[in-house]
């Protein structure tokens, strides 16, 4: 069972990110000095019609249109209530063609082989026609059914309040004592290691303050409805000619679930569980009736048969400018099936990178300087495999990519 991150974690974590962050930039920026494919050739900035909702996820039709869902941030927290959501569908140039609302907190969105668009969010996921004619909306069965255990679920989350008090005592008392023990040495005795130390635990220990307000507002039914929004957002959601895939938190465990259900949103299937992912990112995407994985937390993306069953992985922990090697901390966040099965992977930093059906690194894509740490970096190539397109939720726009004229010119060979 999952709740939410723990203000005491989240100071931590701060701290890790500042010493992180430090060293990082005493290294060569992974963003200069690589040889890509494709080059960048302008940005589309996309703004919803409703105020509070930005760029999102986004899509390429057959035709090389762009989907661009435009909503409310996802988050770690409950959905919106009563928010609406846009589709906006653009030209490969960025022009304007259609704009439809979408009557909820949408969170993903995808094209089917023959060109309707699925939307997910809320626990709800809808599916349209190319025009924006609404076809089916309906609330996810599996996700309700999850639901309908409530005493149970309250009977866990009390045992989960339960351990994460004790936790708390006992990080604070860790904390206390390390910091007690640096302390308890004359300055000019410290190492600048410890002097270091002496200042992080200090932070660490301001934030439990936090955590104290923390637990004492914290009930059994706060935990409930925190593990019900969980199940509620839809992270990804993908389509073949057979099947639907969705992403969405798991009620037990801090993992992900793969759900696959057939187009009418009926014989909801768990074929995957305790799928790791960071910072609530983990995106699904087919590949004629199989699916990919951006298996973040494990630096490589992975393929799956339609029931679960696991057909490859690729991908290890290096440099970002080591071949088949995913940076950072939690990477690749995002990939796409391009038309002929090469795959495409994106990263936080905005790193694109190309790999064959077999899984054979072909090079590095595309790249730009992105914000925003880890995040959704949604990536979609067009039919012709001649432009990318890639997802700046920070700035809410659109990054396109244009193959360069030499790599044209060597395809044109082939």
């Amino acid at each position: 069972m999952r709740i939410s991150m723990q203000p005491w974690v989240l100071a931590l974590a701060s701290v890790v990110a500042i010493v992180a962050t430090s060293r990082a930039e005493e290294k060569k920026s992974p963003s200069t000095g690589i040889a890509t494919a494709f080059e960048q050739l302008s940005t589309i900035p996309v703004k919803g019609q409703s105020r509070g909702i930005s760029l999102q996820t986004l899509c390429v039709s057959e035709k090389g249109e762009i989907i661009a869902l435009v909503a409310p941030a996802k988050g770690y927290s409950t959905p919106q209530k009563n928010a609406v959501s846009e589709v906006h569908v653009l030209t490969p140039e960025g022009k304007e063609l259609k704009t439809w609302t979408v009557q909820f907190h949408a969170n993903s969105l995808n094209i089917a082989p023959d060109g309707t668009v699925y939307v997910a969010g809320d626990g709800k996921v809808a599916r349209f026609d190319r025009e924006g004619k609404e076809l089916l909306k309906v609330e996810l069965p599996h996700i309700a059914k999850l639901l309908e255990n409530m005493d149970g679920m309250k009977k866990k989350a009390e045992e989960q309040l339960k351990q994460q008090k004790d936790q708390y005592k006992q990080m604070l008392k860790t904390y206390e004592e390390m910091k007690k023990k640096i302390e308890d040495k004359k300055p000019e005795d410290r190492t600048k290691l410890e002097s270091r130390q002496l200042e992080q635990y200090t932070q660490i220990l301001d934030s439990f303050k936090v955590s104290n307000k923390y637990y004492e507002t914290m009930t059994v039914d706060t935990i409930v409805q925190q593990i019900t929004s969980r199940l509620r957002i839809i992270n990804a959601i993908a389509v073949s000619e057979k099947d639907v895939f969705i992403v969405c938190g798991e009620s037990e465990g801090y993992g992900f679930a793969v759900w696959r259900m057939n187009h009418e949103f009926g014989d909801a299937t768990q074929v995957k569980s305790n799928v790791i992912g960071c910072c609530g990112q983990m995106d699904v995407q087919c590949c004629g009736n199989d699916i990919y994985l951006a298996e973040n937390t494990r630096h490589q993306f992975a393929k799956y048969d339609r029931d679960g069953k696991p057909l490859g992985s690729w991908g290890k922990t290096g440099k970002e400018t080591e071949p088949g090697c995913f940076g950072g901390c939690c990477n690749p966040m995002n990939l796409r099936c391009g038309a002929t099965g090469d795959v495409f992977t994106a990263e936080s930093e905005g790193i694109i990178k190309h790999f064959s059906p077999k899984g054979d690194f072909l090079g590095i894509a595309g790249k730009t300087s992105l914000t925003g740490g880890c995040k959704c970096v949604a990536v979609s190539v067009a039919p012709e495999a001649d432009r990318l397109y890639l997802c700046d939720v920070p700035n809410s726009r659109i990054v396109v990519f244009g193959l360069k004229p030499e790599k044209k010119a060597e395809s044109g060979e082939k």
